[in-house]
């Protein structure tokens, strides 16, 4: 049950790669999905009809994998809903034991008294939860105070490569060819992605090399579009920057990575990153913002910070 190609979510996209890998074992898969998905059985996801759904067909069923993200599943301010959602998801552990919850992020329940987040609680502490780092499962388990049954997956498991050419070869195919190193921020833009950091520290690093945001507006709301429009300014004013606002193909989004001599990512919020595991499948090192569990996701050629003063150290060691 999850978000699915063709929609633009990377999400969805970590969901057909397990797909596929489940159907290359020789399992019968069979894929809930939005009615933008591809998915084998397709309904509206919001106000929990998929885990009624699911919970009415899934008796013969060996596992049920619930990718879950809020906004997969929750309507906005629309609290009956949301209570609604939960209760639905309760209530699909319940008659489903096999139930696995794949959690790609969770919301912090405050006010932790609010229904919604009261009706989710028994879920997560029932079912069988997922996680990719250790750091996300405390956070859960501190937050809804259950404790977890649950197991660790690496998320370069949800990760298909579409295209794994050498640095030169991606780059003349994206037309970027020349000298100095090359620096990249990609992804969909909104305010928790904190790509104008990167923009900061390198202009103060001394701009070593050149710096690619690319990227597009996944949700138009009017803090993401304003968002997108302040980030176009100050990359426009700051030389060696390059903002690419648009949407790229996966089989891009990998060459873009390969292309690089770093991959920046200097999120202030997150869980964890399809992004970052994409580029540890490619090998192209990572300057990682130690949020979520970024740090722990972190492969042994990535690099992590804390602060803006980090990165710009970070930054300036990579130029020498």
């Amino acid at each position: 049950m999850s978000s699915y190609p063709p929609r633009r979510c990377g999400i969805g996209a970590y969901a057909r790669a397990q797909v596929e890998r489940l159907r290359a074992g020789g399992h019968e898969v069979v894929v809930l999905s939005p009615p933008d998905g591809d998915g084998d059985v397709r309904l509206p996801f919001l106000g929990g009809r998929p885990f009624v759904r699911a919970a009415r067909i899934g008796g013969s069923f060996d596992r049920i994998i619930v990718h879950f993200q809020p906004r997969l599943y929750y309507r906005p301010r629309a609290p009956l809903s949301k209570v609604a959602t939960s209760l639905a998801l309760a209530w699909l552990v319940l008659r489903r034991p096999a139930t696995e919850i794949l959690v790609h992020e969770a919301d912090p329940p405050r006010p932790a008294w609010r229904p919604d987040y009261v009706a989710l609680r028994p879920a997560f502490a029932r079912a069988r939860l997922l996680f990719h780092t250790e750091a996300e499962r405390r956070a859960l388990e501190r937050a809804y105070r259950v404790r977890a049954r649950a197991a660790l997956v690496a998320h370069t498991d949800g990760v298909r490569v579409h295209a794994s050419p050498t640095p030169d070869e991606a780059r003349r195919h994206l037309g970027i060819e020349g000298d100095g190193r090359v620096l990249l921020c990609a992804g969909f833009l909104h305010p928790s992605k904190g790509f104008e950091r990167a923009v900061r520290a390198f202009a103060a690093a001394g701009s070593p090399g050149r710096l690619f945001v690319v990227g597009s507006v996944r949700d138009p709301t009017p803090e993401n579009l304003t968002y997108a429009r302040e980030l176009r300014a100050l990359c426009e004013a700051t030389p060696g920057v390059s903002f690419l606002e648009r949407y790229v193909s996966d089989e891009d989004f990998d060459r873009w990575i390969a292309a690089a001599d770093l991959f920046v990512l200097p999120y202030r919020q997150a869980w964890s990153s399809g992004a970052l595991a994409r580029a540890r499948a490619l090998g192209t090192p990572a300057l990682v913002s130690a949020v979520g569990g970024l740090a722990e996701q972190a492969g042994p050629g990535d690099r992590v910070f804390e602060t803006d003063e980090e990165l710009v150290g970070l930054l300036r060691s990579a130029a020498r």
